[in-house]
């Protein structure tokens, strides 16, 4: 499967170089996650008309939607400092035609990853489809987080023409939460249709984000990081979404940073004790990561914080520095306690921070 993504993305590329960039629209899923027990279901709302796509080989006109993942697996999937890789297909579409598929192909396996009886009639997805190229992106062992882009190549830079929608799923337990994909159709036929700086959660100079969090002992509140393009980094992808410079490492700085501490307490006491963390591509870090173990336990109660993110250090992030990300707030609770009483089975609440 290495050697054919390979191949593909090499074929892509050499497309691309022969090809006028186009104006796209794009719609952008932050966060997908796939696991043994969690996945991801992504509708995609398409309402472009016939030929404002792209080729099964990546050329213009088409009818195709250019699906790009970028992700971590295995091993790297919960390492923050760990490069994306990536895979990217051009996959069968048709005039207001909705797509919902599960991209790690825990369900649908046997229908390509496409959900709810699709007929493949007017978007024959079946026919035009193989085995191995297909809408299940994320089909891998382990567990895999990544972001991904869905996109046409609609020059008409006025009207969006793709809608998105996720539902991230624990299917062992029923919990879910979902948000709706972040949208851009760019300026120009150049990469300004990758560039989300403005979807972005957290500026210099924004109005603060507040994050609130529940005692620690029951609930965990975690922050899903996703750094977007800023400054000397011009858009996310190059143009047709293709892998710019700094597609893989665009590093984020995530902390607590409320004032001169870190966090209020329940009784409105500012308690010291930041710790950042660096995120690379996409990552996640927990409320109690961004504090010493000794503001964790002043702060067990819960609080709340103003959510910092700011500009990478590290290796990874040398010469390919953000200072904004987009932040998904997730709360869920396991311990089977809510302010000290018994509930049964967990809960959860995610969003986007906006």
């Amino acid at each position: 499967m290495k050697l054919k993504m390979k191949a593909l993305s090499l074929a892509v590329a050499a497309i691309a170089a022969g090809t006028a960039a186009h104006a796209a629209d794009v719609a952008m899923f932050p966060y997908v996650v796939n696991s043994a027990t969690v996945t991801t279901l992504v509708s995609i709302v398409d309402t472009a008309a016939a030929g404002q796509g792209y080729t099964a080989g990546g050329a213009t006109p088409g009818d195709r939607l250019h699906w790009r993942l970028n992700y971590k697996a295995g091993a790297n999937a919960t390492n923050n400092a760990a490069l994306c890789e990536e895979v990217n297909y051009y996959l069968p579409s048709s005039v207001n035609d909705i797509q919902t598929v599960d991209i790690g192909g825990n369900f649908g396996s046997a229908t390509k990853g496409v959900l709810f009886s699709d007929a493949s009639i007017n978007n024959n997805w079946d026919a035009n489809t193989t085995a191995t190229i297909n809408y299940m992106l994320g089909k891998t062992a382990g567990v895999q987080r990544g972001v991904l882009f869905v996109h046409n190549a609609n020059g008409d830079n006025t009207v969006q023409t793709l809608y998105g929608e996720a539902m991230i799923l624990d299917f062992s337990t029923g919990a879910a939460w979902g948000y709706q994909a972040k949208l851009n159709n760019g300026t120009g036929n150049d990469a300004t249709s990758f560039d989300f700086n403005d979807a972005a959660t957290n500026f210099a100079g924004s109005a603060p984000d507040t994050l609130t969090f529940m005692p620690t002992a029951e609930t965990t509140t975690r922050v899903f990081v996703t750094p977007v393009n800023t400054g000397a980094v011009a858009s996310m992808l190059g143009a047709n979404g293709s892998s710019s410079a700094s597609w893989d490492r665009l590093t984020a700085r995530v902390g607590l940073v409320t004032g001169t501490g870190v966090a209020y307490d329940r009784d409105e006491n500012l308690v010291s004790g930041t710790t950042l963390n660096n995120v690379t591509c996409v990552g996640a870090v927990d409320v109690t990561q961004m504090m010493t173990a000794g503001a964790a336990a002043v702060l067990a109660n819960g609080g709340w914080g103003t959510l910092s993110i700011q500009t990478g250090t590290g290796a990874a992030a040398t010469s390919t520095n953000v200072d904004a990300a987009i932040a998904t707030k997730l709360e869920f609770n396991t311990s089977g306690k809510l302010n000290g009483q018994a509930i049964p089975g967990t809960f959860n609440n995610g969003f986007i921070m906006q």
